[in-house]
């Protein structure tokens, strides 16, 4: 009865013990009564009777009968229980486990239960994979975030304080090192707020019929200075075609890629392309390089992953940009990905359901 579920089980049990007992009457009986006819503990008269009273030979034989079947259920009801038992143990052992701090034990599935136990197992630890995952990243965000925190509230803290103290002067320069801090700051909890929406489910999203063109230049004039100073010539091409998305999310997610752009980037050319491919939009955005190496792609949306962290502090980022842009890309049923061009250049390409007209 391996991998069979416990009514089948029960089931079975239940009929075995039935035609046992059955059986064991039948054949008791007969040779019960056989016994008594030849040393004559009883007649056939007294079989012949109309007496509803027991005989002391039926009395025997009932006796063994019932016995016998105790027997049999008892050998039978052991290796039932012990189906349903030691999968249950196992589970209430990895519970306790779990309750004591342990997040990484599981239950162990055994070779001879039933098939609802078995699932409840494997969802138990499918369970307890996702706790300890989640609580897992749990500190790792906590770590995270607060390393991103620290930098810019202990430079907040350190000027307000030479500044109370005299050390510093305070003017227009040193407020406008103060308010970059401060903006970083919105930045990071807008980020953080945007991935936590995602994760939960509640990321809302206006879509409806864009052409994103007039999007991406807008962009592009916001960026304008920051892409001169960068040595970055920008080159479009774009489609007229309309897409299904949210202008405001994916103006952020072209925001992201433009100041990552300019943040990591080589000088020299930056293209930005927007085609249609049957029932999808498509956006790419290439630049000279320095590409990325295999390495790193697997990791290069994911939050807080930094390919050179001395680099990326230096330059202000907080891990943050491109974990915000798959969120946001995934969150209207599209792809980003990453792709190394010929020679050193680096390529986003993202894909986006076309609305049909």
């Amino acid at each position: 009865m391996k991998n069979t579920s416990i009514s089948r089980q029960l089931i079975i049990t239940m009929g075995i013990l039935n035609l046992a007992i059955t059986f064991c009457a039948v054949v008791f009986s007969c040779g019960v009564y056989t016994l008594a006819l030849k040393y004559q503990w009883i007649s056939l008269n007294d079989l012949d009777t109309d007496s509803v009273s027991l005989h002391m030979i039926d009395m025997v034989w009932i006796m063994i009968v019932l016995c016998t079947g105790f027997i049999i259920s008892t050998m039978l009801s052991f290796p039932f229980a012990k189906r349903l038992i030691d999968p249950m143990n196992a589970l209430a052992e990895a519970v306790s486990k779990i309750r004591l701090g342990d997040l990484s034990a599981r239950a162990e599935k055994t070779h001879n239960s039933s098939t609802e136990i078995d699932k409840l197992i494997e969802d138990f630890n499918l369970m307890a994979e996702k706790l300890e995952i989640s609580v897992k990243n749990a500190h790792i965000w906590n770590a995270s975030i607060a390393h991103e925190l620290r930098t810019p509230i202990t430079i907040l803290q350190g000027r307000l304080q030479g500044i109370i103290d005299g050390v510093f002067q305070a003017d227009m320069t040193l407020y406008k090192n103060l308010l970059h801090q401060v903006e970083g700051l919105s930045h990071l909890v807008e980020d953080l707020r945007t991935l936590t929406l995602l994760e939960n489910q509640q990321l809302r999203l206006n879509l409806e019929k864009t052409n994103l063109k007039s999007s991406i230049e807008k962009c592009l004039n916001a960026f304008h200075g920051r892409l001169v100073s960068a040595g970055l010539n920008v080159q479009t091409d774009f489609t007229y075609q309309s897409c299904f998305c949210d202008c405001r999310r994916m103006e952020q997610v072209l925001l992201a890629l433009l100041d990552n752009e300019v943040r990591y980037a080589n000088s020299g050319n930056l293209y930005i392309k927007t085609e249609v491919n049957a029932k999808t939009w498509i956006l790419h955005l290439e630049d000279d390089g320095p590409g990325i190496s295999e390495e790193h792609i697997n990791y290069l949306f994911k939050p807080f992953y930094r390919l050179e962290s001395s680099r990326n502090r230096t330059q202000g980022g907080t891990g943050l940009g491109l974990a915000v842009v798959y969120a946001i890309v995934a969150a209207h049923h599209g792809t980003i990905k990453y792709h190394i061009t010929q020679g050193t250049g680096s390529r986003f390409s993202i894909y986006l359901p076309l609305l049909d007209n």
